[in-house]
């Protein structure tokens, strides 16, 4: 389920795109030149996502997220906090995050 009453806690005017919460455990990749591993996608809109993981992963670094056979994203990590990554995706990825919700709907 998407709880949409989680949404940004800040005016709309500061962020680009809408995000949501991801209800569910989505389980992904993320891979970070030579190093891959588990994550779990706690929010995710169409220009960026927030991931938990143990993969050390550094700012501007470029990753690529796996989502199972949804699809895979490229992106670069905006920040970091312990084992949360902020990625901001290369490209506007709409498509994606419309099947992700449709997931977690489901």
């Amino acid at each position: 389920w998407i709880d949409k009453t989680k949404m940004s806690q800040q005016p709309e005017i500061a962020r680009r795109h809408v995000r949501s919460e991801v209800g569910v455990d989505l389980e992904a990749r993320i891979v970070s030149g030579e190093r891959e591993g588990r994550c779990t996608v706690d929010n995710i809109s169409s220009g960026g996502a927030q991931v938990n993981t143990r993969i050390p992963a550094a700012r501007g670094d470029i990753v690529t997220l796996h989502i199972g056979s949804i699809g895979s994203v490229e992106g670069t990590v905006a920040w970091k906090n312990r084992t949360k990554l902020g990625l901001k995706f290369s490209k506007d990825v709409t498509a994606i995050t419309d099947l992700l919700f449709a997931v977690a709907i489901y």
